[in-house]
């Protein structure tokens, strides 16, 4: 009975230690987006590496420890007891330990916690459902029949082992309950895109798409500003641009209480784009920007420039494109494509005006945001004052009253939104500090230009240290080394001291700085955002001004 009573407390207590590191997974497969494939490259890196080699660890010296006792303790009795206590402290450090060093719980190091989305709930229910398989395996391979179990030291050394082996394979019990899911959500992704879209089209709303390498989300943010001077506007908020996130903002309104509905489309894969004009099928649309974001998961920059266009060849009858004329790729690239469509352009550069629509001049800082002019080809103008920093959101901008002003908007309504216009969290936006301390927040920044924008304005506003704080670009494939080397280069031209987040992330970085000569002891690399926190309390003084350039991921967190 006694013996019994232990199997059924040491398999609860497996049970727990693989809930409690799977949910720390499923909330890491969560900021992954559930790829499987992407997932294992996480596995692969550097943050899992303490937990894997703590995992051996707590595998291998009890194992040895009972494999030792088994050859050299005789009596099944004795063998038992202190097999039992050894596998008890392990099983309770096994469940203490994720705690203690701050991979779970209340002193764990993340940015964004476990959202219990149902799509979580329910990979959380398969992970049950396979833990529970695993262990009921367990039992029938070791401890059954029970007759023969009480009686064997081999059959006891077999069942402990096997335990020790399962609390390992967590992140494969992990992978196996996301491809049980795969089809489930398939099927729920289905039926929410069904009606979505069987509600969208039931509509007259006017439909304007937003997609880009960069700068989408403050467009959309920006035209929403300007359209709500004359239209009842729904926009997609945060960075809803996904196929569940759309279906979900359309699905959940009274989309008869707007005009207009602004969609922001995101893509990092090929047909994205396509798959989001199936569901939303925009009447008008925007290309901000084509670069090298998300070269790793689309594979080429062929890749990334066909399914970004694929938005002016899904636009519906009687419509309209407009993009930005200043990057190079993608007005390079829409002159190859016969667009049946009118196409517009925007730019920042006075000498493009005969070949776009509208352009700024006079482009300046101020440490109360931009000023700029606008001329559109009709040579109307108006003066524009934001509160928004960075000379890029100045493109945003330009695609913003662009649309507004094909659309139907007055040159005075216009003018209106944009003195309404807010900077977008996250993106440059500014934060003064009670201690006289300037925070510029572009946290949610991914890309080379918007980076040297915003180390640009670091330069320009009046203060003293200038500080930057930066994990480095991300998801740029063959390109990421040479583009963080680079950005280090530009670091060097703007700021006075640079604190990088991840050694062996930001290498790149440091050697770009080193580079252009800049002073080694003002280089401070830390594992996380906590600790270069820590370094800034050290030695910011009043007047100083940080830049926070792309808050990664808690994936992407060196241990």
């Amino acid at each position: 009975m006694t013996t019994i009573i232990f199997l059924v407390i040491l398999m609860v207590m497996t049970f727990g230690k693989l809930m409690i590191q799977g949910i720390f997974l499923v909330h890491r497969a969560q900021q992954l987006r559930y790829y499987n494939l992407k997932f294992v490259k996480w596995l692969e890196g550097g943050q899992y590496k303490q937990i894997l080699l703590w995992n051996i660890f707590e595998l291998l010296v009890p194992l040895l420890i009972i494999l030792i006792l088994y050859y050299s303790i005789k009596q099944i009795p004795v063998y038992k007891y202190i097999t039992s206590s050894i596998m008890l402290i392990t099983f309770l450090w096994k469940l203490v330990h994720p705690f203690l060093a701050g991979w779970v719980g209340s002193k764990e190091n993340i940015k964004i916690p476990l959202v219990y989305t149902p799509r979580v709930k329910r990979f959380i229910l398969s992970l049950i459902f396979v833990i529970i398989i695993v262990l009921v395996f367990a039992f029938k391979f070791t401890a059954s029949p029970l007759d023969t179990f009480t009686l064997s030291t081999w059959g006891f050394f077999k069942f402990n082992a096997f335990l020790l082996f399962i609390s390992v394979i967590t992140p494969i019990l992990v992978l196996v309950a996301n491809l049980i899911n795969t089809p489930i959500e398939g099927l729920v992704h289905f039926v929410f895109f069904r009606k979505a879209k069987r509600k969208l089209n039931k509509t007259n709303l006017k439909k304007i798409a937003i997609t880009g390498s960069y700068g989408k989300t403050s467009t959309k943010f920006f035209l929403s500003s300007l359209l709500m001077e004359k239209y009842k506007t729904l926009f997609t908020p945060a960075s809803y641009n996904t196929p569940m996130g759309i279906s979900k903002v359309i699905n959940e309104s009274q989309l008869d209480d707007y005009e207009i509905f602004v969609v922001e489309m995101g893509a990092d894969r090929i047909g994205d784009i396509k798959k989001l004009c199936k569901l939303v099928n925009p009447d008008v649309g925007i290309i901000s920007a084509i670069d090298i974001q998300h070269l790793e998961s689309f594979g080429s920059l062929e890749n990334i420039i066909e399914t970004k266009l694929s938005l002016f060849s899904n636009l519906s009858q009687n419509s309209f494109g407009i993009f930005n004329y200043d990057s190079k790729i993608l007005r390079d690239n829409i002159k190859k494509y016969n667009f049946t469509t009118p196409i517009y352009g925007y730019s920042m550069e006075e000498k493009n005006f005969d070949n776009v629509d509208i352009i700024a001049k006079n482009i300046k800082h101020t440490r109360n945001g931009l000023e700029f002019s606008v001329e559109f080809k009709t040579h109307e103008k108006l003066d524009v004052k934001t509160e928004v920093l960075g000379r890029h959101n100045t493109s945003n901008l330009l695609a913003s009253i662009l649309m507004a002003k094909l659309v139907g908007l007055s040159t005075n309504e216009i003018e209106k939104g944009i003195q309404k216009i807010k900077p977008v969290e996250h993106r440059l936006q500014k934060i003064n500090s009670h201690a006289g301390i300037l925070i510029l927040d572009d946290a949610f920044n991914a890309n080379l230009n918007g980076a040297h924008e915003a180390l640009r304005v670091l330069k320009e506003i009046e203060g003293n240290k200038k500080i930057i704080v930066t994990p480095g670009l991300i998801g740029l494939g063959e390109k990421e080394d040479e583009t963080n080397t680079t950005f280090g280069n530009y670091i060097a031209q703007y700021a006075d001291i640079a604190i990088l987040i991840g050694e062996e992330k930001t290498l790149s970085i440091y050697e770009g700085l080193i580079e252009k000569n800049f002073n080694k002891d003002n280089i401070k690399v830390v594992n996380s955002l906590n600790k270069a926190k820590g370094i800034l309390q050290n030695i910011v003084t009043k007047g100083d001004i940080i830049l926070f350039e792309n808050d990664l991921p808690d994936t992407y967190n060196e241990t």
